[in-house]
């Protein structure tokens, strides 16, 4: 398990905190505490995996390309995330989900500026 506190600055919790807010016991309940957050986090993160999609509007419809996958180990120092999705797949719409094993958790959505690279860099959905 990851011992330290860069694993509540980045990606992976603010992925994280959506998952809690919408959490259907926080509106009954309250939200938890910071750290009983972080306990939760800590719990399951060795598990959790962080998924990009590249948005794409063609004619009326939406769609959203897979574009990788991360451990969310890998991702939680992440803290300029715009940075760290143009440097990979350049500009464009995107929507980072959070998974515990395959259980879905959240998502949240990011805008970058620049060329599309992403484009050329579709993959096959996952199998």
């Amino acid at each position: 398990m990851l011992q330290t506190d860069k694993l509540y600055t980045g990606l992976t919790w603010e992925l994280y905190k959506e998952h809690v807010k919408k959490f259907s016991h926080a509106a009954v309940k309250g939200l938890p505490t910071p750290d009983e957050m972080k306990e939760a986090l800590a719990a399951i993160v060795e598990d959790a995996t962080v998924k990009v999609l590249a948005q794409e509007k063609v004619g009326m419809v939406v769609q959203f390309h897979w574009m990788d996958t991360y451990r969310a180990l890998d991702v939680c120092e992440v803290a300029d995330v715009k940075g760290f999705l143009t440097q990979r797949f350049g500009g464009g719409k995107f929507k980072l989900n959070l998974y515990h094993g395959i259980n879905f958790l959240s998502t949240k959505n990011w805008e970058t500026e620049g060329p599309p690279i992403w484009k050329g860099l579709i993959r096959a959905p996952e199998e």
